[in-house]
């Protein structure tokens, strides 16, 4: 299944310039590729385990030159991948690693009242045939991350953070699940207006 149309979709929808890495195709993400933008969407699609593991470091960096990331999928937080230093001081989660949290599938997520990204979103359904699959987490977002998104139990799946010179939108469901297509162009306006 390819995921990249959703996200390309909706950041034509916006008509906002980008540039593609396929880490599928090429695994060897240069870090001068990063920091050469300002701005990364970031997706996952269906990958287990630990699909952030071997680019962690090149994220720190890109965020601490005063990048904006927008990252979203499903398992990425799975085990012991939630608990990296990178997930707790940049993506601003807070996890056990335990099952507490994780794959607990949402039929809608709801946006949040008072986020910079989210207010006024009302529920949007996920569609879990999209990626066949329904591996949602719930997340505790920590040092002045917000709550962005909810789940249908009122619990936090997604996050919005600003501070420390970046930016972070992030959303522990596939953005491919979500909704419409209007709705995901209005979502990826949000979010590029929050990063300025």
């Amino acid at each position: 299944m390819d995921s990249q149309p959703y996200y390309t979709d909706a950041l034509d929808a916006n008509n906002i310039a980008y540039s593609v890495w396929d880490l599928a195709d090429e695994p060897n993400l240069p870090q001068s590729y990063l920091t050469a933008h300002t701005q990364v969407v970031w997706f996952t699609g269906n990958s287990y385990p630990a699909p952030l593991g071997g680019y962690e470091g090149e994220l720190k960096a890109f965020l601490d030159n005063g990048g904006s990331l927008f990252l979203s999928g499903q398992d990425i937080l799975d085990q012991a991948a939630g608990k990296t230093t990178f997930v707790q001081n940049y993506l601003h989660v807070t996890w056990d690693g335990s099952e507490a949290q994780n794959d607990k599938a949402t039929q809608a997520v709801h946006g949040v009242t008072g986020n910079p990204v989210t207010d006024g979103i009302g529920a949007v359904p996920l569609d879990h045939s999209v990626l066949k699959a329904n591996f949602e987490d719930q997340i505790t977002p920590n040092g002045g991350a917000t709550a962005a998104f909810t789940d249908d139990g009122s619990n936090p799946d997604a996050l919005t953070f600003s501070g420390s010179g970046y930016k972070v939108v992030f959303a522990a469901f596939p953005f491919e699940a979500y909704g419409t297509a209007s709705d995901k162009a209005d979502l990826m306006s949000r979010t590029f207006s929050f990063f300025g």
